[in-house]
Order: structure tokens, then C-alpha cells, then sequence
């Protein structure tokens, strides 16, 4: 967790991308300020990582298989 949470404010956007992918998966709301920042991103990359995590953890709560961390 920390090492995406670090990513999240790197300047490289291939890098800030990482964070929500990583952090979208858990399924954890404590993350929700870093993924709303993604997705409010200057950079494409970011915006559209943050939209595939929301929606990814959508549908993994949905099915049942989010993660119980």
C-alpha cells in the first residue's frame, strides 16, 4: 500500500497511473481521496486508471469477490 500511495503523487504519470490500478483492487474506501485525485488528473493515463479502478471495484463488490482486507 505504501509504495502505491507513493506513486500516487510521483510527477511521471506512468507511474501516478499505477496507484489507482494497485489501489482500486483492494476495495478499501480509506484509498477513495487518492483515486478522486486520479481521476481529476491532468494526464489521460491517470484519469482513465482511476476510472478502470472505480469500476473494477464496482463489479468486484458487485460479484462478491472484493477483497475483505
Amino acid at each position: 500500500m505504501a509504495l502505491l500511495l507513493r506513486e500516487s503523487v510521483r510527477p511521471e504519470p506512468e507511474r501516478r497511473a499505477a496507484a489507482p490500478k494497485g489501489l482500486g483492487r483492494t476495495g478499501r474506501g480509506e484509498h477513495t481521496g487518492v483515486l478522486v485525485d486520479a481521476a481529476d488528473a491532468p494526464a489521460p493515463r491517470v484519469r482513465a486508471a482511476a476510472a478502470l479502478a472505480r469500476a473494477g471495484s464496482a463489479l468486484r463488490r458487485r460479484a462478491g469477490t472484493c477483497c475483505p482486507c
